[in-house]
């Protein structure tokens, strides 16, 4: 009996370190990648993530506008979205408990939950439903929330974890492409930099707009309901 509590609390000091010792490795990689005011720069980038409300539609362009390599942007959005959910993942019932942390899992699961209910063909879709949720910067989605949205569906987390890793990789690498190609246009002709920057605020513009108006709509149907 001893053995397997042990065993179970040698597990749960593992999985709840992992993300951090693997995430302090990443950094270490930064600090001898990066010259010193670009690993300054890309630390400044990681708080900004990690602090809504600017997601990696934001962060990555504007790494890549300071000097950042566009694949080293995408590697490390990537790898913080799939450490995050790693974590989530991994320890969800204690996640639940800590500070501010605990709470905001509470509302994402709710706001989760609406969100599956305004599309019932993601959830029916399961594994590629969360991989699309994770791809798409819908408001709040990413690694923690798709991780806590997989818990609520009954997902394995080797799926939910397979799911982060394959959509927040797409997303983030096709952001930094975008964004790269875009400063490129920018720096060698500046009239088609503008037109492409219009293009990608027009198409930008169209998703927020149906986005509210798909939100609109579901608390509509929510206070029609009540």
């Amino acid at each position: 009996m001893n053995y397997v509590e042990n065993s179970d609390a040698s597990e749960g000091v593992l999985k709840a370190t992992v993300p951090f010792f693997l995430a302090g490795l990443w950094l270490l990689f930064l600090y001898f990648f990066l010259p010193g005011h670009g690993f300054l720069t890309m630390m400044g980038l990681i708080f900004l993530y990690m602090v809504p409300p600017l997601g990696k539609e934001s962060v990555i362009p504007m790494g890549i506008g300071l000097g950042i390599p566009w694949w080293l942007m995408a590697l490390t959005m990537t790898l913080l979205d799939l450490l995050g959910g790693l974590f989530v993942t991994w320890n969800f019932y204690f996640s639940c408990k800590i500070p501010y942390l605990g709470p905001w899992i509470a509302r994402t699961m709710k706001g989760g939950r609406a969100f599956f209910d305004a599309r019932p063909w993601l959830e029916r879709l399961y594994f590629f439903g969360l991989i699309l949720f994770v791809m798409v910067p819908f408001e709040s989605s990413g690694g923690i929330s798709a991780a806590i949205l997989g818990r609520m569906m009954g997902m394995r987390q080797a799926d939910v974890i397979a799911c982060i890793a394959i959509g927040a990789g797409i997303s983030c690498t096709a952001i930094a492409l975008a964004s790269d190609t875009v400063i490129s246009l920018l720096k060698t002709d500046l009239v088609l930099g503008i037109i492409a920057i219009l293009i990608v605020l027009f198409v930008s513009g169209i998703c927020v707009v149906v986005w509210h108006a798909t939100k609109k709509r579901q608390n509509q149907s929510g206070k029609e309901g009540e």
